[in-house]
């Protein structure tokens, strides 16, 4: 049998979502075995020049992890698109703009000021530096992710995609048995279903920072004032991070259905908030207890802003 070809591409993350390809163990014999890969800059020095010899969907499949941050970024998405059959948005920063979608709460010039106060001048797309001529990628006015900007087939959750997602995306692949498009690799419920902590949705009284109580490891830890998106968060991933005693911080993104997660998870707050008869106490602190919440956009939209509805009035 010809074997696939497979594209892996690195836009605006961290590159923990490249690492999280090997974590799969042997599996990627069976996967190297079924496919060669044709372009992954991150372990491969293929030139740009080559992909854009490559014709029109001859790649099988594209896996594309990183968010839209740059022209550079957004050229090769183009580019991608054309040249494969098959796209995947790979994690949380090509699904939803990931952690560094919280970037769009600032102009470009507030970030540029910020980021080289020190630095003078700012480097701008053409710049002289020690008699070197530099060119830099435009830096966009705002974080997207991939499917802000060409059409999606797949897409694959986390920060970065846990090993259970990968291995079923990977046989998947292998066996030519992939889902209908648009298919999100992940549990159409939330990560409480499959969290094995008991919940009693008792009203919560106080909000707590991880770092500040210590957790009971069989009790919900939002029953114990501990913000957790869980019930706004897609499962799949076994809910690794409740059961090391630690809140979901919504990697996975929005539960089947739901657009906003952020909003999906601020109207769960307020329904555990100030529940109660009229006089009790838990009703008269409700003001108090939410001023707890140190970074309300921080905390509900981490992972998910550049793709939020608030996400589309962050500033140009």
């Amino acid at each position: 049998m010809t074997k696939l070809k497979l594209g892996i591409y690195w836009a605006a993350s961290c590159g923990g979502c490249d690492v999280s390809l090997l974590e799969v163990d042997e599996q990627i014999l069976d996967l190297a075995a079924a496919a060669d890969i044709v372009l992954w800059p991150c372990a491969a020095d293929v030139k740009y020049d080559d992909l854009r010899k490559y014709p029109d969907g001859w790649i099988d499949l594209v896996l594309f992890n990183g968010a839209i941050r740059t022209q550079e970024n957004l050229e090769l998405a183009q580019l991608l698109r054309k040249k494969a059959r098959i796209l995947v948005a790979y994690g949380s920063c090509a699904h939803t703009g990931g952690v560094i979608g919280l970037a769009n709460l600032s102009s470009r010039e507030e970030i540029f000021t910020t980021l080289f106060k020190d630095h003078d001048p700012i480097p701008t797309e053409a710049s002289q530096v020690d008699g070197c001529n530099l060119e830099l990628p435009q830096f966009l006015n705002r974080l997207q992710p991939l499917d802000a900007v060409v059409s999606v087939d797949y897409y694959i959750p986390g920060c970065p995609p846990p090993r259970e997602i990968i291995s079923a995306v990977f046989e998947a692949v292998i066996s030519g048995k992939l889902p209908e498009k648009g298919t999100v690799f992940a549990s159409e419920k939330n990560l409480c279903d499959e969290c094995p902590r008991e919940r009693t949705e008792q009203p919560i009284a106080k909000i707590y920072r991880p770092h500040e109580i210590e957790a009971d490891p069989e009790i919900c830890l939002l029953d114990q004032g501990l913000i957790c998106l869980g019930p706004a968060t897609r499962g799949g991933c076994g809910a690794v991070c409740p059961n090391a005693n630690m809140p979901c911080t919504g990697c996975a993104g929005p539960t089947a259905g739901v657009t906003d997660q952020g909003a999906a998870m601020l109207n769960t707050i307020a329904s555990l908030i100030g529940v109660g008869e009229e006089g009790d106490a838990v009703l008269q602190d409700e003001d108090a207890i939410l001023q707890e919440i140190e970074d309300v956009i921080g905390t509900f939209y981490r992972f998910s802003l550049a793709s939020s509805g608030l996400g589309s009035v962050c500033r140009e």
